[in-house]
């Protein structure tokens, strides 16, 4: 009986070493995953008549205007974010408030971001966004202003409304006479940042740098583009 109390001991000590262990890697542990994330891209030659006077858009294409829809503290670590990547790609970031000033002014990127959740556990802090980062070299602000009023995704609407929305560019593109260059939209369902309350990384900051190296891959690819 002695030697089974001894035993049940034995095992239940080890239990707790084990359950300690799995607590500190789950405490100190950091990732970024999403339940669903892709892109849509738009772009290349246009052919155009030569019966009718075409114009190049931006008119400034070194400047690059910044607007991000999402509440804070989301907003600001995002901003500050492509902030960050546009300034690497030696081009001038300009965040403003109301993209329709600013049409076919400069390149544009718009952050839009309104399904927002976060999670304070006892083990780990979470942060999730569902929404999109849309890119257009031209600046065009009036399809994603037309776009976004009538925005009601979920997760099996969101890729088609991403590829929905750099059609509408193009389109308009064509019916002004702008030779078009291109539009990137990248988006995330779920978009979700944890990390453990060991760990002194920042969540919101994890989650804006994932949207940020997509913007980075887009004004590369459109740097090897020109």
């Amino acid at each position: 009986m002695v030697e089974m109390k001894r035993a049940l001991l034995v095992v239940g000590i080890a239990a707790l070493i084990v359950l300690s262990i799995a607590g500190v890697a789950f405490a100190s542990e950091s990732y970024v995953i999403s339940d669903y994330s892709g892109a849509a891209q738009q772009g290349g030659t246009t052919i155009v008549d030569n019966s009718t006077t075409w114009r190049y858009a931006p008119e400034n294409p070194r400047v690059v205007y910044i607007t991000v829809w999402a509440p804070e503290p989301y907003k600001n670590y995002i901003t500050k974010a492509i902030v960050e990547v546009v300034r690497s790609q030696g081009l001038k970031a300009v965040v403003v408030n109301d993209v329709s000033k600013y049409d076919l002014k400069g390149r544009l990127v718009v952050a839009f971001f309104p399904y927002t959740e976060w999670n304070n556990g006892v083990l780990s802090r979470e942060v999730t966004l569902s929404g999109i980062l849309y890119y257009s070299y031209d600046g065009d602000a009036k399809s994603i202003i037309n776009a976004t009023r009538a925005f009601d995704l979920s997760k099996d609407a969101i890729s088609t409304f991403a590829g929905e929305l750099c059609q509408a560019s193009s389109k308009r593109m064509v019916y002004e006479h702008i030779v078009n260059r291109d539009c990137n939209v990248a988006y995330w369902w779920n978009l979700k940042a944890k990390v453990g309350k060991l760990n002194q990384a920042n969540p919101y900051e994890m989650a804006a740098n994932e949207i940020s190296s997509q913007l980075k891959n887009f004004l590369l690819s459109d740097n090897e583009a020109k």
